[in-house]
């Protein structure tokens, strides 16, 4: 063994020393899987979407045959620069080593966020810019009637189901939360986009929330360094929520002053899914 190691660490040593010579691989490169990804066809939206699954570390070992485990919708859901990838392995981390529950994660990629996150609005200039927008109807639709069934049926769920975006998703996760409220039962909203159609949605959140008595909700949202209409309509859905909010909504507000836009997701979803998801406690039932 010692011998072993003396030759490992010197050939450690010629890499370091020498930077420019050509190393190779002997063996063939094997693929990394973080998770089994599938074509969903939907008469709804009139095409296939792609649909990525990751599972709970020993999800399918004998000794957790029995296990039922709660669902974490992810919205822009895809690979490459959509989110699949980071919260899937930060959500499959936390079950692992107890920061949060075993979960499984369902990331539902992107075709045209513009279109699938947003309500149609009477601003000229987002009716110039965002010619495909308004479709956000279907896009739930979709979620609701087409993928959280086929995920039923194939894994074993509790109907436990939290949804999780941010910017424009985030902004169409608040409208579930306040307009479908059946629709999941966690909602985490991260920098929602209030500025969408004038700041409706934040203006309507008091008149919504009151005439709302959906039970089990949850809802957690985040906004970043923002400041302007983006601040001003999370200041209102808070308000409306500590005024309005009925007694059975559990919710939480997170301001990430020292992030921005472009950094907030991580540290605010793994932040929120330890909150909403907790680790259930050893010995429980």
């Amino acid at each position: 063994m010692k011998c072993r190691f003396a030759s490992s660490l010197a050939l450690a040593f010629v890499l370091v020393a020498e930077p420019g010579s050509a190393q190779s691989f002997e063996t063939p490169a094997e693929a990394v899987v973080i998770g089994q990804g599938y074509d969903l066809a939907s008469a709804i939206l009139g095409d296939e979407r792609r649909i990525n699954v990751s599972l709970p570390v020993g999800y399918d070992s004998e000794e957790a045959a029995a296990e039922r485990y709660p669902v974490l919708f992810v919205l822009d859901g895809g690979d490459g620069w959509q989110d699949f990838g980071h919260i899937s392995t930060m959500v499959q981390q936390g079950g692992t080593w107890g920061a949060n529950a075993p979960m499984i994660v369902v990331g539902i990629r992107s075709e045209d966020r513009r279109a699938e996150f947003t309500t149609p609005t009477s601003d000229p200039k987002e009716l110039e810019d965002f010619p495909t927008s308004g479709k956000a109807a279907d896009f739930r639709r979709f979620l609701v009637e087409e993928l959280q069934p086929a995920i039923d049926a194939a894994y074993r769920t509790n109907g436990t189901k939290g949804v999780i975006g941010e910017s424009l998703a985030g902004l169409f996760i608040t409208d579930l939360f306040l307009n479908h409220p059946t629709s999941f039962t966690h909602y985490i909203a991260v920098d929602p986009s209030f500025w969408w159609n004038r700041g409706q949605l934040s203006h309507r959140a008091g008149e919504l929330l009151s005439a709302s008595n959906t039970p089990n909700r949850h809802f957690w949202m985040s906004m970043a360094d923002e400041g302007g209409e983006m601040q001003a309509g999370a200041d209102r859905v808070v308000e409306a929520l500590r005024e309005e909010g009925p007694d059975h909504v559990e919710w939480r507000y997170r301001a990430f002053p020292d992030e921005s836009h472009a950094t907030i997701y991580h540290p605010a979803a793994t932040e929120a899914v330890r909150y909403m998801f907790p680790a259930p406690e050893v010995g429980a039932d």
